[in-house]
This record gives structure tokens, C-alpha cells and sequence, in this order.
């Protein structure tokens, strides 16, 4: 007796509607969208703090709209606001968020020097003009010998050091083992502060009004906050200046 095979497939004729290609292109660009502004929340979820700065100590850099040629606070004007990558090594020259070591409180500064560095401020004599006299911060990076003038364009012109220089000196008064004396050719001898392990030191662009390192000596890491990179002036909108940042840090 033959048996007959069974087949139990059965084939089955499923249609399937094709969508139109404009229909795909505007699908996958709005998940494109959706995934790169989900990035952008991320990003300035967890690691950008925006805030505003408070305080004269960064003119011209920050808050030059909000204070008058004599320095007083101009009623009703608004501050500059910065972001702050808080995962964002600091290099020379780069404005910073730190604890302030005195009373805790947020200061916003200028990176000046590193651990390991050796850092000054001085008097420089005029030769013709003895009684006129600049003042100027001196560099010597870790393990280098050669000393560095600090050009700092980022400074207003004709912006005084003689403030700076004097709490710097009382500093190194109460603190004379932290200085080593250094001799720097035509300068003469020149008293360095010498930066430890974990330590750095800021000082504010107004150098005239500013609060920081020169005044207490180093800060320490346990302290640091982040890298500014992105400065949003009043007058200007957030989105455009956050735009323009990540577009010339892709692109150049």
C-alpha cells in the first residue's frame, strides 16, 4: 500500500504596499533628528552647566556691559552667561570655574599656571624712567628652565598689574618657604611661587578688581570645577553661540 506525502506548507501570498520614497527620506530624517537632539540633551544634561557670571573680576572678557568707565554697576544691565564642561582639562590661558579656597563660594578665572610650574608676578624698572614702572607675570613651566613674559591679549589695554603685584608680594610675606629666588638675567632675582601636586593658579582678567590667586596663593584640585567653552554674551542667543562652538570645534 503507497502512501501519499502530504505537503503541509502552504503557500501564502502576503502583499506588502511599498511606501513612497518621500515618505522614507522624511521618516529616517525625522529619526535622525530625534537621535542627534536626544545626543545634545545629553550632552548639556551631563556634562555642560550653564550659568550666569556674576562680579567685575573678568572685564573685559565677561560683564563689560554691566559696569561704567568707573567701575560702578550700570542699574538693570544683564550678565554674561557661560557653560561649563565639567569633564574639561584646563590649559594655559583657558577661563575656569573653581571653589574659591577662602569662603567656598564659585570664582571664574583665568588659568595662568599648572603643578609643577614656578610663577611670578614683578616689578620691571624703567632704565630711562626709573620711577615708571610695569608689571608683568613670569612662567617657568614644569620641568623647563626657560622663563616666559606672559602675553596676555585677552587683557585691556593699559590694564594695571600694580594691584596684583601687591597682594602677590604679601602673599610671599606670609609665606616665604613656598618661594624659591630665581636669578632671570636682566630682571635680576625674582622670588617664584612654586606650584605643588594637584595644584593650579588663576588670576582675573580686571586685575585691578579681582580676587584670586595673587591674594591667597594656589587653589587645589579637590577644588576645580570645569573649562568654560562657551561664553554667551546678553546681547547675543544661546543656540547660535552653542551652534557656532561645535561647528568650528568639527570643522576648524
Amino acid at each position: 500500500m503507497s502512501r501519499k506525502k502530504i505537503n503541509y506548507i502552504k503557500k501564502v501570498n502576503i502583499y506588502k504596499p511599498e511606501f513612497p520614497l518621500w515618505a522614507m527620506i522624511l521618516f529616517k530624517t525625522i529619526f535622525i533628528t530625534f537621535i542627534i537632539c536626544c545626543a545634545v540633551v545629553a550632552v548639556f544634561s551631563f556634562v555642560y552647566v550653564c550659568t550666569p557670571v556674576d562680579g567685575p573680576s573678568m572685564i573685559p572678557t565677561l560683564n563689560a556691559q554691566c559696569y561704567d568707565e568707573e567701575g560702578n554697576l550700570i542699574e538693570g544691565s544683564s550678565n554674561d552667561s557661560v557653560y561649563i564642561n565639567r569633564f574639561g582639562a584646563a590649559d594655559y590661558g583657558d577661563i575656569i570655574v573653581a571653589k574659591s579656597p577662602v569662603d567656598g563660594k564659585y570664582v571664574i578665572k583665568r588659568l595662568i599656571a599648572k603643578e609643577g610650574d614656578k610663577v611670578a608676578v614683578v616689578a620691571i624698572t624703567n632704565e630711562i624712567f626709573p620711577a615708571n614702572r610695569t608689571y608683568k607675570v613670569m612662567l617657568i613651566k614644569s620641568g623647563q628652565s626657560e622663563v616666559e613674559i606672559l602675553d596676555e591679549p585677552y587683557l585691556e589695554e593699559g590694564t594695571s598689574l600694580y594691584q596684583t603685584y601687591n597682594n602677590f608680594t604679601n602673599y610671599r610675606s606670609l609665606n616665604p618657604e613656598r618661594f624659591t629666588q630665581i636669578d632671570v638675567g636682566n630682571y635680576g632675582q625674582v622670588y617664584f611661587l612654586t606650584l605643588n601636586d594637584g595644584e593650579f593658579f588663576y588670576l582675573g582678567d580686571n586685575r585691578e578688581d579681582s580676587r584670586d590667586c595673587a591674594e591667597y596663593g594656589p587653589n587645589t584640585e579637590n577644588n576645580y570645577v570645569g573649562r568654560v567653552d562657551i561664553i554667551v554674551h546678553e546681547s547675543e542667543n544661546h543656540f547660535s553661540q552653542i551652534f557656532l562652538y561645535f561647528w568650528h570645534l568639527i570643522f576648524g
